[in-house]
C-alpha cells in the first residue's frame, strides 16, 4: 500500500518467487504515476518455507525491530546541478563487501539506484580485508587479487553497452584498511586504482593480530595520482573498536603530504550531520589554514542501505536501524569535462567539488573579487542563508566575510559578487535551505 498526499493506493502481486540465497535482489513493476512528494510505502509480504510454514510480516522481519514504511520521495524539479557538474557517490559497498556484520548490494542495483537518484558516477569502496575472502562464503579464504579483478571486471562491464550514455558511471574503488602514524588501522578511500591494495588490518577474521599491512604513506606512494581520501576521519572509535580491531583516527600528521603526494581531501560528511561531521569539518579547516590543499567530501557509507540503514549493534545479540547512511542522500558534485571515469577522477583531483543533500552552491572568481552561485528547488526549499568564509595560511581562524539570509520568502537562486580583502589564501561558501538542506564549496584559492 502507498501513500501520497493523503490519498492511498493498494495494489498485489503474486511473485511466486522461489528463494534460496542469503540476499536477493527482485525488482518490482509498480504504477507510480501520480505520486509526488514524499510517498510512504507500506508492504505486507507472506511466504511459504519448505516445510509448508507460513509467515506474514510488514516490509521487514528483522528481529527486535519495529517495522517502519519504506520513503520515496518523487521531485517535483530537476536536480539543480549545471550540466558540467556531476552529482555522485562516493562512499558505498557492494556485495563484494561481505563479513560476518556488514554486507553490500549486488553492483548492478546501485548503477540502477544511482540512475533513479539522477547521479552521474558511483564510486563503489569495498573493504579490503574482505577481498581475501569468497564474497558467497565470506569466512572461505580467496586470492584477493583475483577477487578484486572479478570485482572491477564486473563494474566495468556495468558502463557498457547502447545505454551507457543514460547510466551513471561505476568506478570500481577500495577502501584500503592502513595504519596511522600511531600504527592503528584507518580507512582510506581510494577511486579507481586498478590493482588490489592490500589491508587485512581491522577485517577482524585474524583475531586480535590486527596490525596494518601498509601505511597511509605506504599506499599513497603505490597509487600515484589515483584520487584518495580520507574516509570519515572524525568519526568516534569505541574502546572495544580499539582493543579488537585496533581502530584508530586520522590525525593532522596522517593527511599532511607523505613522501611524494597527500591524501586529496577529507569525508568528514558521512551520511548526516552529526557531531562527527562538525567535529571533522574543524578538523578539515584547520588543515587548510595550514596551507594543505583538501577537499571537503560528502558520502553515506552505505552497505547495500537504499532507504532505511539496518546493521549489527551488538554481534549476535542485535540490531539497529535508522536513516543516517541511506545510498545517494548525501553527494558529493564534481565539475568534470566529461562523465566518464578519467573525468570524474580528474575532476576530483583538480578539487572543483561541492558537498551537499540537495542544493547546489559555487564560487568563481571575478573582476570584482569572487562571484558567488547558490541554487535551490521547491523540493529542497527556499535558500534561507548563504555565507562566505576566507582564510589565511598560518592565521588562527577564517574570516567571516559576508552572510546572506532570507526570513520569509527565501529565493530559489542567488548571484553575487563579493570584493575580497587583500591577503586572503582561499575563500569557501555555505548554504542553508528552509527544509534545512545543506551544501559546501571546496576552498577556491586565491594564487
Amino acid at each position: 500500500m502507498t501513500q501520497c498526499e493523503g490519498v492511498q493506493r493498494k495494489t498485489s502481486l503474486n511473485l511466486d518467487l522461489s528463494l534460496n540465497g542469503n540476499l536477493v535482489f527482485h525488482p518490482l513493476n509498480l504504477d507510480w504515476s501520480g505520486c509526488c512528494g514524499v510517498t510512504t510505502v507500506h508492504a505486507k509480504i507472506e511466504i511459504e518455507n519448505l516445510r509448508g510454514q507460513r509467515l506474514t510480516f510488514a516490509n521487514a522481519n528483522h528481529p527486535g525491530l519495529t517495522p517502519a514504511p519504506l520513503l520515496i520521495h518523487f521531485l517535483s524539479t530537476p536536480l539543480p546541478y549545471p550540466g558540467d557538474w556531476y552529482a555522485g557517490e562516493l562512499h558505498c559497498h557492494s556485495d563484494y563487501s561481505n563479513d560476518p556484520v556488514e554486507f553490500g548490494a549486488p553492483l548492478s542495483v546501485l548503477q540502477a539506484a544511482a540512475q533513479s537518484l539522477g547521479l552521474g558516477y558511483v564510486v563503489c569502496t569495498d573493504h579490503s580485508y574482505d577481498f581475501y575472502y569468497s564474497k558467497i562464503r565470506y569466512m572461505e579464504p580467496m586470492d584477493p587479487d583475483v577477487n578484486f579483478g572479478n570485482y572491477r571486471a564486473d563494474a566495468l562491464a556495468l558502463n557498457g553497452g547502447t545505454d551507457a550514455s543514460n547510466l551513471p558511471i561505476m568506478i570500481p574503488g577500495e577502501e584500503v584498511s592502513c595504519g596511522n602514524h600511531l600504527g592503528e588501522n584507518v580507512h582510506l578511500l581510494v577511486a579507481g586504482f586498478p590493482r588490489f591494495l592490500p589491508g587485512l588490518g581491522d577485517g577482524g577474521r585474524r583475531w586480535l593480530n590486527n596490525k596494518p599491512d601498509l601505511s597511509v604513506g605506504e599506499i599513497l606512494e603505490q597509487i600515484g595520482a589515483t584520487p584518495a581520501f580520507a574516509a570519515h576521519p572524525r568519526v568516534r572509535v569505541g574502546g572495544l573498536e580499539r582493543f579488537i580491531f585496533r581502530r584508530g583516527m586520522w590525525h593532522e600528521q596522517d593527511v599532511a603530504r607523505q613522501g611524494a603526494r597527500a591524501v586529496d581531501g577529507l569525508q568528514f560528511w558521512n551520511g548526516t550531520r552529526s557531531s562527527d561531521f562538525y567535529a571533522g569539518r574543524e578538523f578539515w579547516i584547520k588543515r587548510l589554514l595550514n596551507g594543505e590543499r583538501l577537499s571537503p567530501i560528502g558520502a553515506n557509507d552505505a552497505h547495500g542501505d537504499l532507504n532505511q540503514n539496518v546493521g549489527v549493534k551488538t554481534p549476535l545479540f542485535s540490531l539497529y536501524k535508522n536513516r543516517n547512511h541511506i545510498f545517494g542522500n548525501v553527494r558529493t558534485v564534481v565539475h568534470a569535462a566529461e562523465k566518464s571515469i578519467v573525468g570524474i577522477q580528474a575532476g576530483l583531483k583538480s578539487g572543483r567539488v561541492v558537498c551537499t543533500d540537495g542544493p547546489f552552491i559555487s564560487l568563481e572568481s571575478c573582476m570584482k573579487g569572487v562571484r558567488v552561485e547558490a541554487r535551490s528547488t521547491i523540493d529542497w526549499g527556499g535558500l534561507e542563508t548563504v555565507r562566505i568564509w576566507g582564510g589565511q595560511f598560518g592565521a588562527s581562524g577564517e574570516i567571516d566575510l559576508k552572510k546572506w539570509s532570507w526570513r520569509e520568502g527565501p529565493p530559489f537562486h542567488v548571484s553575487e559578487d563579493l570584493p575580497l580583502p587583500a591577503k586572503l589564501d582561499y575563500v569557501r561558501a555555505e548554504t542553508t535551505t528552509s527544509e534545512k538542506k545543506f551544501a559546501m564549496t571546496s576552498p577556491l584559492y586565491l594564487d
